[in-house]
């Protein structure tokens, strides 16, 4: 209620009515503030203190909220923190924005834990409508941004555990110059065949391979999709020049092939691995022959 109302009232008894009504108010305003565990304050133009609440009192390691009032960050904290808050503040009062929200480095002077907080800064206004100061509500996510840090290492770590798994489930081992060999192990779906295909061509890259062998004795079931998904890496390898030998074919796999239709004719196919070593020598002493 402005002066002029007050004046206008016509007993002393409505006038200490709205005055223990005021005090009700603020009162009940105070306490509301120094129950939250947020800071909350209010800065003049000059980034003075003119309202604090408990927590940011307890945080700044004063008595209480009326030890801040008249006084700056500057009174509490380091030069280079104080500092910061205050190109902040000032940044914002002078940047015609209603408010704003950021995170900045907090600082327990009692304990002198570091953190950070999440603030919110709106402005408020005189009675002509100037800008008079802000409005702080700052909230400590120190405990949400180490538990953010430790998902990101946490994913960070099982993203490599991953890589390391999909390198070793599909290994390059070179025998001699020009010939390697990749055992696969286990089932084979479509991220493993990608990761299959990938690992080879590199693998014929980086040892200049001139003869592969695919090793599936420990592959446990070929269908039409794992012939489907061998048959590309093949013909991806044969693009990089180098030729393809299969080995481990069991008899249950060969029953398999046989019954699914499944045409390797033009592939070289022996039981086990030692035979594929001797085709891919000859074959290897063969081209090398040719060039």
């Amino acid at each position: 209620m402005r002066i002029s109302n007050i004046q206008d009232m016509q007993t002393i008894e409505e006038l200490r009515q709205y005055a223990q009504e005021l005090e009700n108010e603020v009162r009940l305003l105070r306490t509301v503030m120094n129950t939250l565990p947020d800071f909350v304050y209010a800065k003049d133009l000059s980034s003075e203190f003119i309202v604090a609440n408990e927590s940011i009192a307890k945080s700044m390691g004063i008595s209480g909220p009326e030890s801040a009032i008249g006084k700056s960050d500057f009174d509490f904290y380091p030069q280079e923190l104080a500092q910061k808050y205050y190109e902040d503040e000032q940044k914002f009062l002078k940047s015609g924005k209603q408010s704003l929200t950021l995170e900045q480095d907090r600082l327990d002077t009692v304990t002198g834990e570091k953190g950070t907080i999440l603030t919110s800064k709106m402005i408020f206004r005189d009675e002509d409508g100037e800008v008079a100061g802000l409005i702080g509500i700052g909230r400590d996510i120190t405990e949400l941004k180490r538990a953010q840090e430790a998902l990101k290492e946490q994913l960070e770590l099982n993203q490599s555990q991953r890589e390391v798994l999909e390198e070793l489930s599909t290994p390059i081992i070179p025998i001699t110059d020009h010939i390697i060999v990749m055992p696969l192990i286990g089932a084979i779906d479509t991220a493993r065949a990608r990761n299959i295909m990938r690992s080879l061509l590199a693998g014929i890259t980086q040892h200049n391979a001139k003869v592969i062998i695919l090793d599936i004795t420990g592959v446990p079931l070929v269908d039409t999709g794992v012939a489907d998904h061998l048959n590309r890496t093949i013909q991806a390898a044969r693009l990089k020049g180098s030729e393809t030998i299969v080995t481990g074919i069991s008899d249950a796999v060969a029953e398999t092939i046989v019954d699914l239709g499944i045409d390797w004719s033009n592939l070289d196919t022996v039981h086990d691995l030692q035979s594929g070593l001797k085709i891919a020598l000859r074959r290897l002493r063969d081209r090398l022959s040719d060039e």
